[in-house]
């Protein structure tokens, strides 16, 4: 009897040292588990649990998920072949069924943060055999396969009922992805346990927990004290507590720019220089918007604030992206240029400016408005800054105005192309905005330019892509010249970790176990 005791214990002990458990510190709190729902956090937890058609390699390039190979068949039907064989976590057999009414529940679904902007191309989805579905697009449309791979693909079962709740406490919760939904404690963390039906690699993982840790500090305690094995989001300025860690860091596809109120004649946030109302809105003027691109000592803001958290924006999207322009740099930082440029437009006394900003979001947020701030004052605007948390901020920023239109002047805002594709950030924050055809949806300034517009529009509708990166080009470099938006800089992703482990770092910056491997 003592003999099986010992021999069952050798076993338990045996199987608990073979068990792998993975835990992060993750700083943004997932908001929703709906996983139709559009937020980068709730989108890198949930890519764990639900695959897409397309899948992305980590220089965020197109490459085949659940749809094994997809063509054009005409220029308006795109067909999408599938990979046999898939099971969802419930044990039932992924069909092209089950893609057709993901892709039209998140086509339909209601509510401000959705993926509607990326389907607006979408027309029909139909089904032509058990694992091919035929996508027809209402224009030509050349990236609607990398679009697609951000929706993730549930079980046509769960139809109409399904909800936040139902997906929240699990009960919906079924993808395909190389781990099941365990549980969550809201504003604490995520747990995941590992598929073991998956179709694709077999992870190393038996259980991954994302412990939502927002403050720098503390998520830097919770590495140094062992009680996570890994945690995203770092700054320079933490470096020096990780010498025994390994560190990892890519330039990601994340953009930090200044949004510019261009669409109102008098904006709530600009004065005159002696803090009288002005009545005309000094952001419509082309010289202005001009003078504030001059103003930006980009290179001094990386090497003395970001200290390598980030790359000082050329453009729209960084090196290697679709539709970069090696040729397309912006305008050097030049004070006496800008003042001179505020001088042809009329206000050589300068005027009045606030900045909003979120002080929880980004990297140095807070003091990066803060250095632009100053820049700012130094050529004759005097400028103040208002932070707050990203909660207060994206509501009043994104829509708080009566008719829907941003509350504020100038304001901070990160975005970017998350598809990999510049096509992606000139529909979504430089097209003119038009709530029909669902462009412009991120062009919070309510920019616009018919040139710029006709340019996307015709990138839209090509298809050799040579043609279609110099349309992307063109409308980029039209639309920064016409001060469209102030870019300042890409964020570096940084990832600190314990020495057994590595990360091949993804350009989007996700945090993705499947990543995460011990060496």
């Amino acid at each position: 009897m003592r003999k099986l005791f010992g021999i069952g214990l050798l076993v338990c002990l045996s199987s608990a040292a073979l068990a792998a458990d993975l835990k992060i510190g993750f700083k943004a709190e997932v908001t929703s588990a709906d996983p139709h729902v559009l937020n980068g956090a709730n989108r890198n937890v949930w890519a764990h649990v639900y695959d897409s058609l397309v899948d992305q390699d980590h220089q965020l390039r197109p490459k085949p998920g659940l749809a094994l190979s997809w063509r054009m068949l005409n220029p308006s039907t795109w067909e999408f072949k599938l990979r046999p064989n898939v099971k969802f976590h419930n044990g039932t057999v992924m069909t092209a069924d089950d893609v057709k009414y993901s892709i039209e529940r998140a086509m339909h679904l209601s509510g401000p943060r959705t993926f509607r902007s990326y389907l607006k191309d979408v027309d029909s989805v139909s089904v032509s055999a058990p694992l091919t579905i035929q996508v027809k697009s209402k224009r030509v449309s050349p990236t609607l396969p990398e679009n697609l791979g951000l929706i993730a693909i549930i079980p046509k079962s769960l139809g109409d009922t399904v909800s936040e709740e139902s997906f929240a406490s699990g009960k919906s919760a079924i993808g395909t992805g190389p781990y099941k939904f365990g549980s969550w404690a809201h504003g604490q963390k995520i747990t995941l346990n590992k598929n073991p039906d998956y179709w694709g690699e077999k992870e190393p993982w038996d259980s991954v927990t994302l412990q939502f840790i927002p403050r720098e500090p503390a998520r830097a305690a919770a590495l140094l004290s062992g009680s996570v094995d890994i945690i995203n989001d770092i700054t320079s300025n933490m470096e020096a507590s990780f010498k025994s860690f390994q560190i990892s860091s890519v330039t990601s596809y994340m953009l930090n720019y200044l949004a510019l109120d261009q669409f109102r004649d008098s904006s709530p946030f600009v004065k005159a220089a002696d803090g009288s109302p002005l009545k005309k809105n000094p952001l419509k003027d082309l010289k202005v918007r001009q003078a504030l691109m001059t103003a930006i000592n980009r290179d001094g803001i990386i090497k003395f604030l970001m200290k390598g958290d980030a790359t000082a924006s050329e453009q729209l999207v960084p090196k290697g992206f679709f539709g970069y322009d090696p040729t397309l740099k912006l305008p050097a930082y030049d004070l006496a240029k800008a003042k001179a440029l505020l001088a042809e437009a009329g206000y050589q006394n300068g005027f009045q400016l606030t900045i909003h900003c979120p002080n929880n979001r980004y990297i140095n947020d807070a003091k990066l408005c803060e250095a632009v701030a100053q820049v700012f004052s130094q050529v004759g605007i005097k400028t103040e800054v208002a932070t707050m948390p990203y909660s207060v901020f994206q509501t009043r920023a994104f829509g708080g105005g009566p008719n829907g239109e941003p509350e504020f002047s100038v304001f901070l805002v990160g975005n970017g192309a998350v598809t990999g594709d510049s096509l992606t950030g000139l529909i979504s924050s430089i097209h003119s905005f038009d709530k029909a055809s669902v462009t412009g949806v991120s062009n919070y300034g309510r920019y616009s330019n018919k040139e710029v517009d006709a340019l996307i529009d015709k990138a839209a509708a090509t298809t050799d892509e040579k043609a279609r990166s110099q349309l992307q080009q063109q409308a980029a470099k039209t639309a920064l010249t016409d001060g469209a938006i102030i870019p300042l800089l890409h964020l570096n992703a940084a990832w600190a970790m314990k020495k057994n482990l590595s990360i091949t770092p993804r350009a989007d910056g996700f945090t993705m176990a499947m990543d995460i491997r011990q060496k």
